[in-house]
């Protein structure tokens, strides 16, 4: 049972990108939300921490599933625009629960940075480096 969950995790999720990104992307909210006031800055900086941390984990390792796609300019394009889009929708959807004031602009560099990190993982997953356990090419 053991052996089949830790095979689901690393399928699924990618902790070290997520922790990285809960940081970068909670600063940046709390920076474009801080004009209203230390409360809604704080607020927003959790909700994006907490999406960041959840979206890039899963992100992360789902680009590394297009990763082996041989055709290089169609690995990079699904492993980049699939999971910013999913970053976009899940930043969006929890910015609108938590009614922070600056919805769009929380969302736009996350989403960047997304799509670059993701050409960059998928970049150093083709590369060879910082394979998932269980990373079958």
């Amino acid at each position: 049972m053991l052996e089949k969950l830790v095979e689901i995790y690393h399928n699924l999720f990618n902790s070290k990108y997520a922790v990285i990104s809960a940081v970068c992307n909670g600063s940046i909210a709390y920076y474009v939300n801080n004009e209203h006031g230390i409360e809604a800055a704080i607020s927003a900086a959790f909700t994006q921490a907490a999406a960041s941390f959840f979206s890039t984990g899963f992100t992360a390792r789902l680009v590394q599933h297009f990763s082996p796609i041989e055709n290089k300019i169609k690995s990079y394009l699904l492993g980049s625009f699939i999971p910013a889009a999913g970053t976009f929708l899940l930043s969006y959807i929890g910015h609108q629960v938590n009614d922070s004031p600056e919805i769009l602009n929380s969302c736009i560099a996350p989403t960047a940075i997304s799509f670059t990190t993701s050409f960059v993982t998928n970049y150093i997953t083709r590369a060879g480096y910082l394979l998932p356990n269980n990373y079958k090419k």
